[in-house]
C-alpha cells in the first residue's frame, strides 16, 4: 500500500530532508492532493520538480497524476472502512488505558514516540490515527531520543510518548546516561509532556504526564498487549470522531 511507504518513508528521514517534507504533506492532504497540480504541489513544500521525480520513483510510481490517484483511492477506501468499523465497534470492549491515552493525547499538536523498537509496531495504528486527525510521528533515523527531540524543536504543545516493554522508565534514562550528553534530557531539554508505556516501576515519577504500565510476563504476550493499546485507542478516537469531517 502506497501510505505504507510514505509512512516508511516519513519515518526514517531527517526532518529537514526533502523526502521527509513530501511526505508530511501528502499525509496532510490525503484526499485534497488530488486538487493540486504538480507545480502547485512542489511551489507549496518549496522543493524542485526532479526532486519530485526522484521521490516517486523512490516508493515506485512513474508520475505525479498516478500518484495523486493512488493517494486518494487509497484515502478513500480508508475512509469507507473506518466508517465500518465505527458502525460496527459499540460491543468491543475497550482498554481503560486507551481512553487515559485519548485524553492525553488531545490538543496536542504532534505526538512522538520513541523509546525501544517495538513502536515500529505501530505503523497500522499511526496510519488510522493519522487519518482521524491526530498526526504522529515515529521518528528512526537517528537512535538518540536526545537528538530527536532537539532537532525536532519539540515544545509545550507536543507530547513524547517513550516505550519500552524491555526496562521499567527509571532503569530506561539510568541506561541512557551513559552514553547521552545528559541523561535528564527529558526533564529540561523541552517542555513538553512526556508519557510513558512499558514495564511498571518501583518509583512514581512525578515528572511524568502518565505512565501506562505493560504487565504481562513473556515478551510476545507484552508486545501484544500493547498493540492492543494503540488498537483500542483507534476505536476511542473512531467513536468519538466524524469520519466524513476528514475526507
Amino acid at each position: 500500500m502506497i501510505i505504507g511507504k510514505i509512512l516508511m518513508v516519513l519515518n526514517s528521514c531527517d526532518n529537514e530532508s526533502i523526502d521527509y517534507l513530501i511526505s508530511k504533506r501528502t499525509l496532510e492532504l490525503r484526499t485534497s492532493i488530488k486538487k493540486y497540480s504538480l507545480d502547485s504541489f512542489i511551489e507549496e513544500i518549496g522543493v524542485s520538480k526532479t526532486s519530485m521525480i526522484r521521490y516517486l520513483k523512490k516508493i515506485g510510481i512513474d508520475r505525479f497524476t498516478r500518484y495523486k490517484e493512488v493517494i486518494y483511492e487509497e484515502s478513500i477506501k480508508t475512509y469507507v472502512d473506518m466508517k465500518y468499523l465505527k458502525e460496527n465497534i459499540t460491543h468491543q470492549k475497550i482498554s481503560k488505558d486507551s481512553f487515559i491515552l485519548y485524553k492525553k493525547i488531545e490538543g496536542k499538536k504532534r505526538i512522538f514516540i520513541l523509546g525501544d523498537g517495538n513502536r515500529f509496531s505501530l505503523i497500522l495504528y499511526q496510519k488510522a490515527l493519522i487519518y482521524l486527525g491526530v498526526f504522529i510521528e515515529i521518528p528512526v533515523y537517528i537512535g538518540s531520543e536526545e537528538d530527536i527531540m532537539s532537532c525536532y524543536n519539540i515544545g509545550n504543545d507536543d507530547l513524547v510518548i517513550i516505550v519500552s516493554l524491555h526496562e521499567p522508565y527509571d532503569t530506561f534514562l539510568s541506561n541512557r546516561t551513559l552514553f547521552y550528553r545528559e541523561g535528564r534530557y527529558l526533564n529540561f531539554m523541552s517542555n513538553c509532556d512526556v508519557g510513558f508505556i512499558g514495564m511498571p516501576s518501583h518509583y512514581l515519577h512525578e515528572d511524568l504526564s502518565f505512565a501506562l504500565y505493560i504487565k504481562e510476563d513473556y515478551f510476545d504476550q507484552k508486545l501484544i498487549e500493547f498493540i492492543k493499546l494503540f488498537h483500542d485507542l483507534s476505536l476511542v478516537k473512531m467513536k468519538e470522531s466524524d469520519i466524513d469531517d476528514y475526507i
